[in-house]
């Protein structure tokens, strides 16, 4: 058949078979079951094959064996460069196995991260990771109950009797923040936090308050703390105003950060009003992402380890897909505070 011929249409298994001069049947095999096929006839159907650019459909076998081979990875904010990070990792762990990985944004609403576990469903994923909105792991459950096995991506505190678990020890992130600060004489800070209920934030400040704590410092009076809409620049961009009220005399020394997005918007919404830091307020952010290293002053902050977050998450997905003996695991990493130029020795 001539290109011209099929112009209108894709290229089909049986184009295949005309271009080699076999049956449907041995280009399935070739493509399925190479071990049933000469190797004469194999090299001839493989060369029709890159002669007519055929790509194949694998819907039916996808039907056939309940699973196709994409796994989905629904992160709470794709404009959000740490989750760049987390995909990264997640997605070369997949490819070695021949997995195919859909992210798919939940921008931090509960109808879209349910909207995205029933399209995994009807996709018949054969995984997914999942970081869950305000900490509601019901729709991972949900997949769970339709043979959609999942990994829950930082989430510290659910048991393995539930599914595999990724994260990293917030508290212990936000309590080396907070021995950052006192180091500098901060004993004014606000908590800059996203919505209430995330899991990751209550933990943040969970250790901030720790932190403070263990010098003697009463938390309750030295921490206030502001929630925003979204963990993202403009949320923290808009909260300065907040962040600021009560005047020089009475405003906080330093602000820490849920994430560096909120981090990064201060300093934006700090210069916007003629200040800067450390000048005015020692800023101190969460996740250390690639931009926090370019900016300047460059941003200092708690660095989480994305690329092995994903990394690890993909590989529990796959020991459970994989492994008959496959138990559940809880992976918590450690956070390591990287020092740079937002935050100095407290003057005021």
């Amino acid at each position: 058949m001539e290109p011209s011929e099929r112009a209108d249409r894709p290229v089909g298994i049986n184009d295949v078979a005309a271009r080699a001069g076999v049956s449907a049947g041995t280009v399935s095999n070739v493509l399925n079951r190479p071990e049933r096929v000469s190797e004469a006839t194999r090299i001839r159907v493989e060369r029709a094959i890159e002669e007519l650019d055929y790509v194949r459909n694998s819907s039916g076998r996808n039907l056939r064996s309940g699973r196709s081979d994409s796994v989905g990875l629904v992160v709470l904010d794709v404009t959000n460069p740490f989750f760049t990070e987390v995909a990264q990792g997640v997605e070369d762990v997949a490819a070695e196995d021949g997995l195919a990985v859909v992210l798919l944004n939940s921008a931090e609403r509960r109808d879209r991260q349910r909207r995205s576990a029933r399209l995994l469903a009807e996709q018949r994923a054969a995984g997914a990771v999942v970081m869950p909105v305000d900490g509601d792991t019901e729709d991972l459950l949900w997949l769970r109950k339709q043979g959609v096995c999942g990994v829950l991506l930082d989430r510290g505190d659910v048991g393995p009797e539930t599914a595999c678990s990724v994260s990293v020890d917030n508290r212990a992130g936000g309590a080396a923040a907070a021995r950052h600060l006192i180091g500098l004489g901060h004993e004014r800070v606000t908590f800059l936090s996203g919505p209430e209920g995330l899991e990751q934030c209550r933990t943040r400040l969970q250790g901030l308050r720790e932190g403070l704590a263990e010098v003697g410092i009463d938390p309750e009076s030295a921490v206030r703390v502001v929630h925003t809409a979204q963990l993202n620049a403009e949320s923290g961009e808009k909260a300065v105003e907040e962040v600021l009220a009560g005047g020089p005399g009475r405003r906080p020394t330093a602000v820490f950060c849920a994430n560096d997005q909120l981090a990064l918007g201060v300093l934006k919404g700090l210069g916007e009003r003629g200040l800067s830091a450390p000048v005015d307020l020692s800023v101190v952010g969460y996740d250390d992402v690639a931009t926090a290293s370019l900016v300047h002053p460059g941003l200092t902050t708690v660095a989480q380890p994305k690329y092995e977050l994903g990394c690890s998450a993909m590989r529990l997905l796959l020991s459970e897909l994989n492994d008959p003996g496959h138990r559940h695991e809880r992976l918590r990493f450690t956070p390591e505070l990287v020092v740079r130029g937002s935050t100095a020795v407290n003057r005021g």
